[in-house]
């Protein structure tokens, strides 16, 4: 609840307008029922006339006499003018009740609609910050169905809240107080009833909130399974899993759909019971009504106007309960939803923006030196990387390869602090890049990670994805330098070729030049490919960094990779064993000094090749 309302806070004087529009609505719908009873009570009325001795004499106000007696005589009399102008005043209530009940949909839908805006807005800009341990920890799934069902969940709820919140006690309590003006008696069994509904609302919150907490979990596990399926579709195909995923897909789906029913189940005792409850308490009033007429306790048209009027102020107060069950019911898996919404909003990230401003006009020239670093993921117990040395000059190309797990990706994931150092030194140009704000310290880097990933739009802006308002120059030069620019200009629309989500109507090597094209066309000081290379062939290989080491000349070089012929023309080559740097130097010295380096060049090439 603490999350709605503060996400309520900026639209204060729309919530206010609300409250009042409701209060307004539930006052009118509390006199309407009293006016109708004036209409009969004192619009209609029975004139008592009795014979004494051959004269008949008009009986005063509230008296009568046994209509069934010769000379009692019963005279229905009517006040036409009494009747216009209750029939105004309703007329009058209704139009303004219609009016604010109009006023408020929009008003609230606006206020529902702007908080769920506002919520998802600060989840993306919240996940935008978490480093990748955090979004890891959480998973993809789990964030989208967060960032999407959840919210809607909360958005739904706020807008039930803000319409009955005021609504339901108003009416239930001026209810209860119209009713008791008009027949104390009559009102005994709607006490009895409403009651009775509390009880039952309190029974059925305490078996289904537990249920809506497992419910969403499910729908996590949902919609995780189907990522996993559509985006894995082609290996799940290749390997002929077809038959499994959909098995899998099924256990997440009949899994969700049986919680579903076991929570509809209970729900489907409410409705019934509220209703028997409602038609139990008419029963009630009725027949206190019928003994209050038999007895000569009602004995006028007002009496039927005060019967009249409290099945009416049964029906509002019995709906304002049904209403509050549906909010008790909303509310388990609204807390839910917010919980997890808040789960993520109040999650710390390990990376804090820690630079100082001064360095954002500095000129940085792209010396990366690594001294004694040592990195160890969030609530690991052992190191990933020991004790890292190494230094990276402008113009240099540092290669790094090792065995799968080795400690590649981590190395270069450190200097753009998407994971941050755990001891040592990392420093650009002798600045701790701690000291470095994130904006700076990331414009200095064009990173190209290991999956090519596209986004949904033309190529052209997918390779000024790296450099905003990149003209048409650079980006066909950035492309050119990828080996992008050939297989660009034979589409037919070229740089404004369409692409579909994910880059699923490109190659894996097209994506890859691609993803290169948008970190060369910002031009960085540093460049980070990491494992970049790997689906393309060993031509376009070569081209490129042949390009890469024409046009580059002045910015420093991270290269990762599995394949031998990619590194083997690097500057210096970083050789990585469980960690740790066991080989430094040129691939000439490495062949002669490091072992492991010369176990991975032989499984690749012959001693010739190598040569």
């Amino acid at each position: 609840m603490k999350l709605m309302f503060s996400y309520l806070k900026p639209y204060w004087k729309g919530v206010i307008v609300v409250f009042l529009l409701v209060a307004a609505i539930a006052i009118s719908g509390l006199l309407l029922p009293d006016y109708m009873s004036k209409i009969l009570g004192e619009g209609i009325s029975a004139e008592y006339s009795t014979e004494v001795n051959g004269v008949w004499y008009t009986m005063p106000a509230g008296t009568s006499c046994d209509p069934l007696l010769d000379t009692c005589s019963v005279k229905q009399v009517s006040d036409f003018t009494v009747i216009a102008k209750y029939s105004a005043i309703m007329l009058g209530v209704t139009f303004v009740s219609s009016l604010a009940a109009i006023a408020l949909m929009k008003i609230s839908s606006r206020i529902g609609t702007n908080v769920s805006r506002d919520l998802r807005s600060d989840l993306y800009k919240k996940v935008n910050a978490l480093s990748v341990a955090e979004t890891s920890k959480f998973g993809t799934s789990t964030l989208i169905t967060r960032a999407t069902n959840d919210v809607t969940q909360v958005q739904n709820f706020m807008m039930m809240l803000l319409r009955m919140v005021l609504q339901i006690p108003i009416m239930m309590i001026g209810g209860v107080i119209f009713a008791l003006r008009k027949s104390a008696s009559l009102t005994g069994s709607l006490g009895i009833g409403v009651l009775t509904l509390f009880i039952l609302i309190a029974v059925v919150f305490v078996f289904v909130a537990p249920l809506f907490k497992q419910l969403q979990k499910k729908i996590d596990r949902l919609t995780m399974v189907t990522r996993e399926s559509i985006n894995g579709v082609r290996v799940i195909r290749a390997f002929g899993q077809g038959d499994q995923e959909v098995e899998r897909f099924e256990e997440a789906n009949i899994d969700l759909n049986n919680l579903q029913l076991k929570t509809g189940r209970i729900m489907a005792v409410l409705n019934p019971s509220v209703n028997l409850v409602f038609n139990v308490v008419m029963v009630g009033i009725l027949y206190t009504a019928y003994n209050l007429v038999f007895s000569s306790t009602i004995i006028d048209y007002q009496g039927i106007a005060n019967i009249s009027a409290i099945f009416q102020y049964s029906m509002q107060i019995m709906f304002s309960v049904l209403m509050l069950t549906m909010t008790f019911i909303m509310y388990p898996r609204a807390q839910v939803t917010a919980n997890r919404i808040k789960e993520v909003l109040k999650t710390e990230t390990t990376i804090f923006d820690t630079g100082s401003e001064e360095y954002n006009d500095y000129e940085f020239k792209g010396e990366v030196v690594f001294d004694d670093v040592n990195f160890r993921f969030p609530e690991a117990e052992t190191d990933v990387l020991c004790n890292i040395s190494l230094t990276a000059k402008p113009g240099e190309t540092i290669a790094i390869i090792g065995s799968t797990g080795s400690g590649k990706s981590t190395i270069v994931n450190l200097i753009p602090r998407l994971f941050d150092i755990s001891a040592g030194s990392l420093t650009i140009d002798g600045v701790p890049i701690k000291d470095i704000k994130l904006s700076k310290l990331r414009s200095l880097i064009g990173f190209v990670p290991q999956q090519a990933l596209l986004f949904s739009g033309t190529l052209r802006d997918n390779i000024a994805f790296g450099k905003e308002n990149a003209t048409d120059e650079e980006i066909a030069e950035a492309a050119e330098i990828a080996q992008a620019k050939d297989f660009i200009e034979s589409l037919e629309a070229k740089y404004n070729a369409e692409v579909e989500q994910g880059g699923v109507n490109f190659s894996g090597g097209q994506k890859q030049r691609i993803s290169i094209a948008r970190s060369i066309v910002r031009k960085p000081k540093i460049y980070i490919f990491d494992d970049s290379f790997s689906a393309l062939d060993f031509k376009t290989d070569s081209n490129l960094r042949k390009a890469l080491k024409q046009n580059v000349k002045d910015a420093t070089v991270f290269i990762v990779a599995q394949r031998i012929g990619t590194i083997m023309d690097a500057d210096r080559i970083v050789v990585l064993q469980e960690g740790k740097i066991v080989g430094y130097g040129s691939h000439r010295e490495l062949l002669k000094d490091c072992d492991v380096y010369r176990e991975i060049a032989l499984s690749q090439m012959d001693e010739e090749e190598l040569a």
